[in-house]
């Protein structure tokens, strides 16, 4: 079951039964149910079927993705700073396939990271404080472009990205960090980053922080 609280809210509120996935931001909510059909609901108003055979969804703060389990990558909302990644700077209405042979996506400022299959990291969108590395670097790339190589998974903040390799190495680029992807860390098995915090989970179980690219704390799972 999906559930949302709300600041002030007594209680949560119910949104749907059967839910795999979900994603949540500024558009609103995704969520895939056990059919892979996918369904987006924005503030208050009833959820929509938007897509069907869907294996990933992300909400950014300016557009929409999902990635289809055939592999292809779907987008939706402003363009101006080439979220797409096909050259337009028009917003669409409609989902947009832009993208091929993709297994992930994460999307914040302006930009977005997707995962291909082989373990190549592309990126594409506004690229002020180098999230997309030196894809664009300084203002924008409206074509996804490759970044890294060899990662298992991703993730993006504000201003900057991870991937992590199968080693289990981190590795690092943006805003506190190197243009250039840096290894950060190793034996990770899982990575999130924020406004300016980015988190790992080692496979021994720790959470590791870094704060701006400063590595402040490590916090045992017990």
């Amino acid at each position: 079951e999906l559930w949302r609280w709300r600041p002030g809210a007594s209680g949560g509120d119910r949104l749907m039964a059967g839910v795999r996935q979900f994603a949540a931001g500024r558009s609103g909510w995704f969520a895939i149910d056990g059919t892979h059909r996918l369904w987006h609901a924005a503030g208050d108003g009833p959820a929509q079927a938007v897509g069907t055979e869907a294996a990933q969804a992300c909400i950014g703060d300016s557009a929409d993705y999902w990635v289809g389990r055939d592999g292809r990558l779907w987008v939706r909302g402003l363009a101006h700073r080439g979220q797409y990644g096909d050259g337009r700077l028009q917003a669409s209405e409609a989902f947009v396939n832009t993208a091929d042979a993709i297994v992930a996506v994460r999307a914040h400022t302006g930009h977005a990271l997707a995962l291909r299959r082989d373990g190549t990291v592309i990126g594409t969108g506004g690229n002020r404080y180098g999230p997309l590395s030196r894809h664009g670097l300084g203002d924008k790339a409206d074509r996804w472009g490759t970044i890294f190589e060899g990662a298992s998974a991703i993730a993006t903040g504000s201003r900057h990205s991870l991937a992590v390799r199968a080693d289990g190495s981190l590795w690092a680029w943006g805003d506190g960090f190197d243009i250039e992807p840096r290894r950060i860390g190793d034996d990770v098995s899982l990575c999130a980053a924020g406004d300016t915090v980015t988190l790992a989970r080692t496979r021994s179980g720790d959470i590791v922080q870094w704060e701006r690219g400063r590595l402040v704390a490590r916090h045992p799972l017990t």
